[in-house]
């Protein structure tokens, strides 16, 4: 069993003006989360469409997610999909709200 309960995933590309903003907010949601919820025991990671090929991005979501970026998915410990936002740049409280509503 894995050491976290729940990954979330910014799915991201290099040179995307809306990727480029989200990660000051990720990073900073991401640390909030493990001081404020650390009994959720979440892990915080990016994955790059472009090195990592968009097809494993759409089949999380069929004709919802690949249609850009940033999107984001939230994973269990058994890498199941529990959620998933691909409305792009989130504001910092919609994150930990998306979060939050998804890693109970």
């Amino acid at each position: 069993m894995s050491e976290f309960k729940f990954r979330i995933v910014l799915f991201q590309q290099p040179g995307c003006p809306a990727c480029d903003a989200m990660k000051p907010i990720w990073a900073r949601v991401a640390g909030e989360m493990a001081e404020e919820y650390p009994e959720r025991h979440i892990g915080w990671g990016e994955m790059n469409v472009l090195d990592d090929s968009w097809e494993f991005l759409e089949s999380l979501v069929p004709g919802v997610s690949g249609q850009g970026t940033p999107e984001i998915a939230i994973f269990d410990s058994e890498c199941d999909l529990v959620a998933f936002n691909g409305d792009g740049i989130m504001a910092a409280s919609q994150l930990k709200d998306f979060v939050i509503n998804n890693t109970k």
